[in-house]
């Protein structure tokens, strides 16, 4: 105690211990809740993009099933009509499943999809990814047309 005559440093070092805690408590706590507000700007987003998945699925249904009607009166595709309405049926199931389930089941189910059935999940990204592009590609061209 000789050097310390005062004693103060012992109540400044506690005072930088408590400050410093008490920023790092601070910090964690914007943190969680900036984390919070992420998540749930991310599932609003998400849940939004669901939406848009199903209803342009439930489209493509409703666009084949009028396509495969159309080449029934054509006489044309006789053999392909019950497939493309088979199809069409499937699809718009689809949508209507993914419509009525949240993002949290929608996710689980296609992570399941994937271990259950690897090959048909690559299989089904795969021509996902070929349509999009496909798709993307000619949006491009109409629109610098």
């Amino acid at each position: 105690m000789a050097d310390n005559p005062t004693g103060a440093d012992v109540p400044l070092t506690d005072q930088v211990k408590g400050s410093a805690q008490q920023a790092v408590q601070q910090g964690q706590q914007y943190a969680g809740q900036a984390v919070g507000l992420l998540g749930t700007r991310l599932k609003s987003a998400l849940t939004q993009q669901k939406d848009n998945l199903a209803t342009g699925i439930t489209d493509v249904a409703q666009i084949l099933k009028q396509n495969s009607e159309s080449l029934t009166g054509q006489g044309v595709g006789i053999f392909a009509v019950p497939y493309v309405n088979q199809a069409a049926d499937k699809l718009a199931e689809v949508g209507t499943t993914i419509q009525g389930k949240g993002i949290e089941e929608v996710i689980q189910d296609t992570e399941n999809f994937g271990r259950n059935q690897p090959v048909l999940f690559l299989g089904a990204a795969t021509l996902i990814g070929f349509a999009a592009a496909r798709f993307l590609k000619s949006s491009g061209q109409s629109a610098a047309a």
